[in-house]
C-alpha cells in the first residue's frame, strides 16, 4: 500500500484531529496521506456513518464504471458507528495489524439508480416521496417487468443488505445479512395492511412508477442526496456493476455489530 485518502466529518474538530494524526501516522509507515487525492489504494473515513456514505458517493462518482473502488475503512466518532467500525481508540492497532498484514476485505454490493437520464450509485438505499409535508404517494412497482403492486404510502424505500438495518429497519423491514444477494422493498406506512415488506433477487430490476398527476416526486439517496423529478415518474434500480470494498477489523463478527450498536437479541 502506497497511498491512503482521508475523509474527515467536515464539522467535527475530534475527526480532523484524528485524521492529521492518521496522516502522520501513515508517514511514519511510509505510506502517503492525502486529504485531497481521490486517487488511492485505501480510503479512510473519520467520522459517523453519514460521513462515510457520503465518502462512498464520492468515491463512486470520481472512479470510472469499470473501475474498482479502494477498500474503505471506518474510524468511528459518531453516536452509532454501524459502518465505521474502528473506535477513535483502537484505529492505529488497527491499521498496524492492516499494514502489516493486510485487511479483511468484505465485498458489499450497492445500487445503481436510474432517475430521467442520470445514474446514481448509492450503499444504503434510495427513497421515493413527496417533497410536500404529509402527503401521500401512489406508486406502482415492478420487478423484472412483472407488476408486483399498486401501493399508497408515505413512500417506498429500496434498500441494500447493507442498508437494511437503516431506515428500511425503521419503517419496519427485515434485517438481512450482508452476504445475501437480495434487495428489499419497503413501504413508508402503507395505508393498507396488505402491504408489506418484499425481498427479491438482486439479480432483477425495481421499477417504481409513479402516478403522472403527482409533480412532486422527490427521490433520496442514502439519506443525503435528494433528487426532484417532476414530469419523469420513473425510478429504476438495479444492482450496480461494482461492488463497496469494506476493510474491516479481522476480529469484528456482523452479529456482535447487530448486539453492539442495535442491542439484537437483548431482553429488558
Amino acid at each position: 500500500m502506497n497511498s491512503t485518502i482521508i475523509f474527515v466529518k467536515h464539522d467535527d474538530d475530534k475527526a480532523k484531529t484524528i485524521g492529521e494524526a492518521i496522516i502522520a501516522f501513515l508517514g511514519e509507515h511510509g505510506v502517503k496521506g492525502s486529504f485531497n487525492e481521490l486517487k488511492a489504494d485505501l480510503a479512510i473515513v473519520v467520522g459517523g456513518d453519514g460521513t462515510f456514505l457520503g465518502a462512498v458517493r464520492a468515491l463512486n462518482e470520481f472512479y470510472g464504471e469499470s473501475q474498482k473502488l479502494p477498500p474503505v475503512l471506518g474510524v468511528n466518532t459518531g453516536s452509532l458507528g454501524f459502518l465505521t467500525e474502528s473506535s477513535i481508540n483502537g484505529w492505529q492497532a488497527v491499521l498496524e495489524k492492516g499494514l502489516k498484514s493486510g485487511f479483511n476485505i468484505e465485498e458489499r454490493s450497492m445500487l445503481n439508480v436510474c432517475v430521467g437520464e442520470k445514474n446514481y450509485v448509492v450503499l444504503n438505499d434510495v427513497v421515493v416521496n413527496r417533497n410536500s409535508v404529509a402527503r401521500m404517494i401512489d406508486f406502482d412497482v415492478h420487478y423484472n417487468g412483472e407488476f408486483v403492486a399498486n401501493t399508497k404510502a408515505d413512500g417506498v424505500i429500496i434498500s441494500t443488505p447493507t442498508g437494511s438495518t437503516a431506515y428500511s429497519l425503521a419503517a419496519g423491514g427485515p434485517i438481512m445479512h450482508p452476504s445475501i444477494p437480495a434487495f428489499v422493498i419497503t413501504p413508508v406506512s402503507p395505508h393498507t395492511l396488505t402491504n408489506r415488506p418484499i425481498v427479491v433477487a438482486d439479480t432483477g430490476e425495481i421499477q417504481i412508477t409513479v402516478k403522472k398527476d403527482i409533480d412532486d416526486v422527490l427521490v433520496t439517496l442514502d439519506g443525503q442526496k435528494g433528487i426532484c423529478c417532476n414530469g419523469d415518474n420513473k425510478i429504476i434500480v438495479k444492482r450496480a456493476t461494482r461492488m463497496l470494498r469494506l476493510a474491516r477489523p479481522q476480529e469484528v463478527a456482523y452479529f456482535e455489530i447487530l448486539r453492539n450498536k442495535l442491542s439484537f437479541g437483548k431482553r429488558g
